[in-house]
């Protein structure tokens, strides 16, 4: 069809109002494949995320954060990684020489993760169906009713449908998988950021772990006892430099900021 057409040849580019002009297009329900970075992904029209990524209206800023950093070679662990976007990305960034790790609980995004990884063979990745957090064990996920690329290990509802999911400390996790240094790791785990950075503790503060690309949402946190500021505290108190500048959290705001540890700034 024609608008699927012209959503194809729009996908790869940002631009101001991209959403609103696609949104209009593209069927709500059924699935799709669509070329993402250089691989073919089936989506799901009927979930807002996958339809996002879709419409190639997906987190631009962030999307160009991480084009702008990884490069042939380098090691990245995406934490949360829902169905795989940044994951696809990093590992069309960081090639066949590369390593790319994807953390995520949900069994239904795993899934539609995990084929992605295998239908484009992409044996510079690794999936992993798990969380991450400060310790080792299991804890609550929930997910709701409809699926719309939402799940949280901080917020439910009477009509929740509630996982308990197997979580690990990160830390072990590189000593496991055999790695030394991460050039960036992408957090959004929807509130349970700092329960992960607390078992990211030596990677963090050692330098093992040159960048990371973290989301802060107030809300969320805020119902794990944390704050964007604490946050954002945990990392400088790393090492690690904002690239923005000083941050002006608002209240009940969301925003994603890029960090790099002092020590690849010195090196770069």
């Amino acid at each position: 069809m024609l608008r699927e057409a012209l959503i194809d040849t729009l996908r790869p580019y940002h631009f101001r109002g991209k959403l609103r002009l696609l949104a209009g297009m593209a069927p709500r329900t059924g699935e799709r494949t669509a070329r993402l970075f250089g691989y073919d992904v089936r989506l799901d029209l009927a979930e807002a995320i996958q339809r996002w990524i879709y419409l190639g209206a997906f987190e631009p800023q962030e999307t160009a954060a991480v084009r702008r950093w990884l490069r042939p070679g380098m090691t990245f662990v995406d934490v949360g990684a829902n169905v795989g976007y940044f994951t696809l990305l990093a590992a069309s960034r960081v090639g066949e020489t590369g390593r790319v790790f994807a953390v995520e609980p949900s069994p239904y995004a795993h899934d539609r993760l995990n084929a992605a990884v295998s239908a484009n063979r992409l044996a510079q990745v690794r999936t992993f169906r798990m969380g991450l957090s400060s310790t080792e064990g299991e804890l609550n996920l929930y997910l709701p009713p409809e699926s719309d690329g939402f799940h949280s290990p901080t917020m439910s509802a009477s009509s929740w449908e509630t996982l308990r999911v197997p979580v690990r400390r990160l830390d072990d996790c590189l000593d496991e998988w055999g790695v030394r240094s991460v050039d960036l790791i992408k957090l959004d785990v929807e509130g349970h950021e700092a329960h992960v950075l607390e078992g990211a503790a030596g990677a963090l503060e050692t330098g093992r772990v040159r960048a990371v690309l973290c989301e802060f949402n107030d809300h969320w946190l805020r119902q794990q006892g944390s704050s964007p500021r604490a946050l954002h505290d945990t990392l400088v108190r790393a090492g690690f430099v904002d690239q923005e500048g000083v941050p002006d959290f608002g209240a009940d705001g969301c925003e994603t900021r890029f960090l790099v540890h002092r020590s690849a700034l010195a090196g770069r």
